[in-house]
C-alpha cells in the first residue's frame, strides 16, 4: 500500500536543512540537530537560532538528577454529556490529561477546577492524533461565561491546535475550560487535554544556563521564570525522567499579560537532536506547548530560544505523567528474522503462556530496512483479530537500526518528528491497540510485515508485547443480573430503523464466534450492517439494591468492525427506569477498521475484541436501570460486520476492610464481626441500633449502628473488629 500518510502540520526543520518532502504540509515541530547527523535537503523555510548553541551538545558533563516534581498529572476519559458549565467534567486536580471527542459535529466539551486568585492556568490540546479535524479552539471562562482567555493557533501538534500558558486568575473561585472545533462543522476524534493549574511564585532562572552542563535543575514545582537577553541566548533545564514517562511543556512568552510578546520556541532532548515546537504566531498573549512520551529513563533538556530573532521574559511549567508500572508483564522474540522484499510477506511469533485479561497493550520492535517506507505492520492475537500498527512511515528517514514502541496512551502519533529511537509513540492516527483491551493474552501473537514494493530488504532483530494486566473484581461477587445468551434471549429486546439485531451463532467474517458457548447478539449474524440503520438493543429492567459502601458492576463481551466515526454511531448507555438520568458507559470513536496492506494489495479486516468491557455501576443504588446498546448507520460505505454483543452480567461486591475498635464502639457500618466469629452471618436489611452479643456476625445491605455502650462480650473487654466494606 502506498497511502503517505501527512499528519496535519507535521514536518522536520533541520539545522539548515529540511526533511519536508514536496507537497507535504509543515507544522511548527523541528528537529534542531547538528548537520552531521542527517544528509543535505531543501534549505530551511525559517531561521532557527537554537542550533548555535547545540552544536556540541553531545559532549558535557551532566548536572545533578533534577528533583522529583511535587505535583503528578493524572490521566482521565471525557464523560459525555458535558456541553454546559452545568454538566461541566470536574478535572479534579492541578494536573490532569484528558481524553476527549469533539463528536458529533458542534459538540462542545466543557471541564471545570477550581483555583485562588493570581493563580496561572497552563492547558493545551494536542489533536495530531485525530482521524477527522485538528482546529480546536480553547477558551478558559469565568462562571457567568466572561472568558479570561482564548487560542485557537498556538498549539504544535495539530493543525490549529490550542495552547494557552500563564493565564491569570482573577479570584479564587469555580473556572471552567471549553474545547470544541474552531469551525463547529467538525469533529475531532480524538484529542488530548493537557492542564496545569501553577500557584504561589515560579523559581527564577539562574545564569549563566546556556549550554546542557550548566543547565538549571527543574524545581520540584515545575515552575520556572526566566528570560533570553539576545537572539542567540538559549536557556536550558534539566529533569530526570523515568522509562514510559510523558512530559507535557507549556511556555509563556508574555508572562506580565502587557501586550508585548515575542516569538520563541521550546525544544527537547537529547534524542540524537533536541526536538522543538515553534508556532509562527506573534499574537499577545504567545505560548508554546510540547508533550513527549520517552522510551528510556534519565536525564532531558529543555531549551528556550529564540524563532525570529525576538527575545524577552517568559514562564515555564512542566509535568509529568508517570508511566504505569504495576501489573505489567513483557514478552519478546529476539530471533533475528530477515524482512523479505516483495512480495514475499514476513511474519514472528510470540506464544504468551499465562492467560491474563488485558487492560492496555504496547508492541515494541527493532528492525533496520533500507525503504522503511515500503513497510505495512500488522499485529494479530490468538483469538484471531487484526490491528494494523503502522504503513509506509515516509517521514522518519532511513537511517537504521530503528527501534520503535507504540502505545495508545503515548503523547503523540508516530511521524510527529523523523527520530523514533528513545521515544514511545501512539500507532499511525488510523489504528488503536485499545481494540484489544478486555481479551485473553494466552497463545500465539504474530507481528506481520509486508513490503509494497521490490528493491529493499531488512532484518527484524526483536519484538515484543508489553501487557498491563486488568486487574480482577476481589471480594464476595454477588449475582444481580446474568446472561450468555446460549438458551434464551435474557429478557432483552431490539426495536428501531432496520433493524437487523439477532441472536445466534455469528458467521460473517471476522465475527465467526461469540464470546461463550455458540450464541451471542449481534447487528446481524450472516452480514454486514444495512445502509440508514437506527437500532437498540436493550436489556430488561435491572434492579441495583442499595449497596450501602458496597460496589456494583456491569461487564459485557463484545466484537466488532465499524467504520469511522460519523459514518456510525455506536454507544452502550445506563438508564434509570423512570427519569431522564442516564450515563455513556462506552462509545465508538475511531477510523473505519478495514485497510489494503501489500503490493499486490490485501484487504485486513481489522477488528476489536471479543473483549470483556467493565463498568462501575455503584451510582445506581437502590435503582431500577436498563442496559441499551444503540446502533446507528448512514449511507456511505464501507458496510462492515458490526456489533456483537455477549455475556451481560450485573452484580455487586463486597470488601471487608477490618478495623479494631477496643473501646469505643461508636459508629455506623455495613458489617461488623464480633471477636471469634468467623461464619455465622444475618442479613440486615434496615439500620438498626445494635447492641447484642460476642460471636455474632452483622452483615447488611444498609448501615448498622453502633451504640457507644456496645459490648463485644458480656463483661464487656474483648476487641470488637468491625469490617467496613469497599472494593476494587
Amino acid at each position: 500500500m502506498k497511502n503517505r500518510l501527512l499528519l496535519s502540520l507535521l514536518c522536520v526543520i533541520i539545522t539548515h536543512t529540511t526533511l519536508a518532502k514536496a507537497n507535504i504540509p509543515c507544522d511548527n515541530t523541528s528537529v534542531i540537530k547538528n548537520q552531521r547527523f542527517l544528509p543535505p535537503a531543501k534549505p530551511e523555510k525559517k531561521p532557527a537560532y537554537l542550533p548555535n548553541s547545540l552544536s556540541s551538545f553531545q559532549h558535557f558533563s551532566s548536572p545533578a538528577p533534577a528533583p522529583a516534581l511535587s505535583s503528578t498529572m493524572v490521566s482521565k476519559e471525557e464523560i459525555e454529556p458535558n456541553n454546559d458549565i452545568l454538566i461541566a467534567n470536574p478535572l479534579g486536580g492541578n494536573d490532569v490529561k484528558v481524553k476527549g471527542f469533539i463528536s458529533p459535529v458542534s459538540d462542545i466539551d466543557i471541564f471545570s477546577f477550581t483555583a485562588n486568585t493570581g493563580d496561572r492556568v497552563y492547558v493545551a490540546t494536542q489533536t495530531s492524533s485525530s482521524t477527522t479535524g485538528t482546529s480546536s479552539s480553547l477558551e478558559i471562562l469565568q462562571v457567568n461565561g466572561t472568558s479570561i482567555e482564548y487560542d485557537d493557533t498556538d498549539g504544535t501538534f495539530g493543525s490549529s491546535s490550542s495552547s494557552i500558558a500563564g493565564a491569570i486568575i482573577p479570584s479564587t473561585g469555580t473556572y471552567y475550560i471549553r474545547v470544541r472545533h474552531i469551525s463547529n462543522n467538525n469533529t475531532i476524534l480524538p484529542y488530548f487535554l493537557y492542564f496545569r493549574l501553577q500557584s504561589g511564585t515560579p523559581t527564577a532562572e539562574v545564569e549563566s544556563n546556556n549550554s546542557p552542563a550548566t543547565a538549571n535543575a527543574i524545581p520540584n514545582s515545575g515552575w520556572i521564570s526566566g528570560s533570553t537577553s539576545s537572539m542567540t541566548d538559549v536557556d536550558y533545564y534539566s529533569i530526570t525522567l523515568d522509562a514510559g514517562d510523558t512530559i507535557f511543556m507549556g511556555l509563556d512568552f508574555n508572562p506580565e499579560r502587557d501586550a508585548t510578546t515575542w516569538n520563541g520556541q521550546l525544544a527537547f532532548g537529547d534524542f540524537g537532536g533536541y526536538l522543538s515546537a515553534n508556532d509562527p504566531n506573534t499574537i499577545s498573549p504567545n505560548s508554546e506547548s510540547f508533550f513527549l512520551t520517552v522510551r528510556t529513563s534519565g536525564t532531558y533538556y529543555i531549551a528556550i530560544g529564540s524563532s525570529d530573532g525576538s527575545f524577552g521574559t517568559y514562564r515555564l511549567s512542566v509535568s509529568i505523567l508517570p508511566a504505569v508500572t504495576n501489573n505489567i508483564f513483557t514478552y519478546t522474540n529476539n530471533t533475528v528474522t530477515t524482512i523479505a522484499d516483495n512480495p514475499t510477506v514476513t511474519s514472528s511469533i510470540i506464544n504468551i503462556p499465562a492467560n491474563k485479561r488485558i487492560e492496555t497493550i504496547k508492541v515494541f520492535m527493532n528492525f533496520f530496512h533500507g525503504k522503511v517506507a515500503d513497510l505495512d505492520v500488522r499485529l494479530t492475537s490468538p483469538s484471531g483479530n487484526t490491528v494494523v500498527l503502522f504503513t509506509d512511515l515516509e517521514s522518519i528517514g532511513s537511517s537504521s537500526p530503528f527501534d520503535i514502541k507504540l502505545d495508545d496512551n503515548a503523547a503523540i502519533p508516530i511521524e510527529s518528528f523523523p527520530v523514533v529511537n528513545n521515544i514511545v509513540y501512539q500507532p499511525s492516527i488510523k489504528y488503536r491497540l485499545e481494540w484489544f483491551k478486555g481479551q485473553m493474552t494466552q497463545g500465539n501473537w504474530t507481528l506481520t510485515i509486508n513490503d509494497d514494493s521490490a528493491g529493499g530488504t531488512g532484518q527484524l532483530n526483536s519484538w515484543g508485547i508489553e501487557i498491563e494486566e486488568q486487574l480482577p473484581i476481589t471480594g464476595t461477587v454477588t449475582s444481580i443480573y446474568g446472561n450468555d445468551f446460549e438458551n434464551n434471549d435474557g429478557g432483552f429486546i431490539h426495536t428501531g430503523i432496520q433493524d437487523e439485531w439477532e441472536r445466534g451463532t455469528p458467521t460473517f467474517a471476522p465475527i465467526t464466534t461469540a464470546n461463550s458457548g455458540a450464541r451471542c447478539w449481534k447487528t446481524d449474524l450472516d452480514n454486514t450492517y444495512n445502509f440508514n440503520t437506527n437500532s437498540e438493543l436493550v436489556s430488561p429492567n435491572i434492579y441495583i439494591p442499595n449497596l450501602g459502601s458496597e460496589k456494583a458492576y456491569f461487564t459485557w463481551a463484545q466484537k466488532y468492525q465499524f467504520a469511522i466515526t460519523g459514518n456510525v454511531s455506536a454507544y452502550v448507555e445506563i438508564q434509570e427506569v423512570g427519569t431522564i438520568n442516564k450515563k455513556r458507559v462506552w462509545e465508538w470513536f475511531g477510523a473505519s477498521m478495514i485497510e489494503t496492506v501489500g503490493n499486490p494489495g490485501t484487504t485486513i479486516n481489522q477488528s476489536a475484541g471479543w473483549g470483556v468491557n467493565r463498568i462501575d455501576v455503584s451510582e445506581f443504588s437502590n435503582k431500577t436501570i436498563r442496559i441499551i446498546f444503540h446502533f446507528e448507520s448512514n449511507s456511505s460505505t464501507p458496510l462492515l460486520a458490526g456489533w456483537a454483543i455477549d455475556d451481560v452480567n450485573v452484580f455487586k461486591t463486597f470488601c471487608p476492610s477490618t478495623q479494631n475498635l477496643a473501646t469505643n464502639y461508636s459508629g455506623v457500618y455495613t458489617r461488623l464481626v464480633a471477636s471469634g466469629s468467623v461464619t455465622a452471618t444475618n442479613e440486615i436489611t434496615a439500620d438498626i441500633p445494635t447492641q447484642s452479643r460476642a460471636n455474632v456476625v452483622y452483615q447488611g445491605g444498609n448501615s448498622i449502628t453502633l451504640l457507644p455502650n456496645f459490648k463485644a462480650d458480656a463483661a464487656g473487654g474483648a476487641t470488637f473488629t468491625a469490617q467496613i466494606g469497599g472494593c476494587n
